[in-house]
């Protein structure tokens, strides 16, 4: 019977690490390339490289006067304090994302048909902060790729489905033919605020770290009798 717990590398001093393959490892480095057939199955040896997107730069931005274009040197991420102070919001227009594939381009009234957002209901309050560009008839911010600063305050009119749609498909050879509906439920948001707040601090605060220590090499929580000999350190956790 294997043992309950397995044993840290650092233990375990008799295997070789190195020839240890995981299940984990293996969905990394291979990739099914062929269906499953009743057959054979084909595999690919393709190395499939980890995504390097930590840590992450800073988002910035880059201010543009409309009477100084086309500019020549290097745009300031933020202007004069004073310009922030005359800024009417009602002539302000932005563009923001309400997901992760859908944009949406609005100004203070509007109304935007989004994706469907879950366990919201009617009269919320809800805040975008990924904002991708802001302007008005004098400036523009171009985000890079958000504005750190910008944010879009919207209220939730209520839940909405479109009318269904039809489509008529047709299988030649088996002589198959029926119509199809479709149905996109969407949620209808009213812009009420386009927020500018360059004064306020834009860098998101630290992640909160979990109570138990997790275990990289198994992936999984230490049970107790494995923390016994861990010293644990005043802000460790």
């Amino acid at each position: 019977m294997p043992p309950k717990i397995p044993k840290h590398p650092l233990q375990d001093v008799e295997l070789n690490m190195n020839e240890v393959l995981t299940y984990s490892d293996l969905k990394l480095r291979w990739q099914w390339t062929t269906r499953f057939s009743t057959s054979r199955m084909r595999i690919a040896r393709h190395w499939k490289p980890t995504r390097t997107e930590f840590p992450r730069n800073k988002p910035t931005c880059s201010f543009i006067w409309h009477d100084q274009m086309p500019h020549r040197t290097r745009l300031p991420e933020l202007p004069e304090p004073e310009t922030f102070k005359r800024i009417k919001e009602q002539e302000l227009f932005c563009v923001f994302k309400s997901s992760v594939f859908h944009q949406h381009k609005v100004t203070v009234g509007d109304i935007v048909q989004a994706e469907k957002l879950h366990r919201r209901d009617a009269g919320e309050k809800v805040v975008f902060g990924t904002v991708l560009l802001v302007g008005s008839k004098d400036f523009t911010i171009l985000g890079k790729p958000t504005v750190p600063y910008a944010k879009v305050k919207a209220t939730i009119e209520g839940p909405s489905a479109p009318p269904w749609q039809f489509s008529w498909r047709y299988k030649p050879r088996r002589r198959q033919q029926g119509f199809y509906r479709r149905r996109q439920h969407v949620t209808m948001l009213r812009i009420d605020e386009i927020v500018l707040t360059p004064e306020e601090d834009s860098t998101d605060p630290p992640p909160p770290k979990p109570v138990r220590l997790l275990d990289l090499w198994a992936n999984r929580w230490l049970d107790p009798a494995e923390k016994e000999g861990i010293e644990m350190v005043q802000g460790m956790a």
